[in-house]
Order: structure tokens, then sequence, then C-alpha cells
């Protein structure tokens, strides 16, 4: 088998770079979480880095066969490919409405940290530094808040 560097599925907060790495060095996803995180206090250096890598690295090819199975085995038909097809069709469905929803997330990132960089172009007293715990805070609070609801 042909070990690659891809961005992972079924490891994903953001945009499934660090699950990726993790996936490829065979180590806890975690550590390179933290080594992104580490990394944005020095220039930004991390965050620039994780969006090239969001950019370059292709996205790896997974499909939950159990879950297929699992949820073709709810799914009231005599005809078992049919179930099965019904069930394959729902999970990408599901997978294409988070992608959506992901790419507003992070439209909408962008779009901040895009206002706050004009700010601090034009606007002598702003600076961007002193928004780095703000921007950390609502990242955190909206991953708590996503995680309560699921």
């Amino acid at each position: 088998m042909n070990k690659r560097l891809t961005r992972s599925v079924k490891d994903k907060v953001i945009g499934g770079v660090a699950g990726g790495i993790a996936e490829y060095f065979e180590i806890d996803p975690v550590i390179v979480r933290v080594l992104f995180v580490v990394s944005l206090f020095f220039h930004g250096a991390g965050f620039i880095a994780y969006i090239v890598l969001w950019i370059a690295l292709p996205e790896a090819n997974y499909v939950l066969e159990t879950s297929l199975n699992t949820s073709a085995q709810s799914i009231n038909s005599d005809d078992p490919q049919m179930k099965q097809d019904d069930a394959a069709s729902a999970y990408f469905k599901r997978l294409e409405e988070k992608k959506i929803k992901r790419n507003r997330n992070l439209g909408i990132v962008l779009l901040v940290l895009g206002c706050i960089f004009l700010a601090d172009n034009f606007i002598p007293k702003i600076r961007f530094a002193d928004f780095w715990p703000i921007i950390l805070i609502a990242l955190g609070l909206s991953m708590l808040l996503k995680a309560k609801k699921s």
C-alpha cells in the first residue's frame, strides 16, 4: 500500500490537515493540533501553513462501510441492493451538508480576519495582536456549542 499525505476525512476538526498529518506519521492528532496553535504565536506561521496545506493536500478517500451496512439494515425494503444504495445516498448527502457548513464557517472566519487586517492597516490605534485572544475565545466557544448540539 502506497502511503500518501492527505487531509483526513474521519479525524477532522476544521479542514482535516492535522488529522491527515497525524495519520501519515502515525501519531496522535492532538500533538499536531497543539503544534499548529503554538506556531500561531510565531508571527502567524501556523495559520499560514494550515491554509496552504488545506489548499494543497487532497482529501482522503474514505467510505464507512459498516455505517452504510448498518443504515441499510434499518431501511424497510425487500431489495438489499436498494437498501444499500439508499444508505449510501443518505451518507453522502450528510457529508455534502457538512462540507457546505464548514465552507460557510471558514468564509466567515476569513472575512472577519480580513476586516481586522484592513482595520490594522488604515486605523492607527488598532493593533492586530490585541484581537488574538478574542478570536481564539470565539473559535473555542463555537466549537463547544457545536459539540453540545451533536
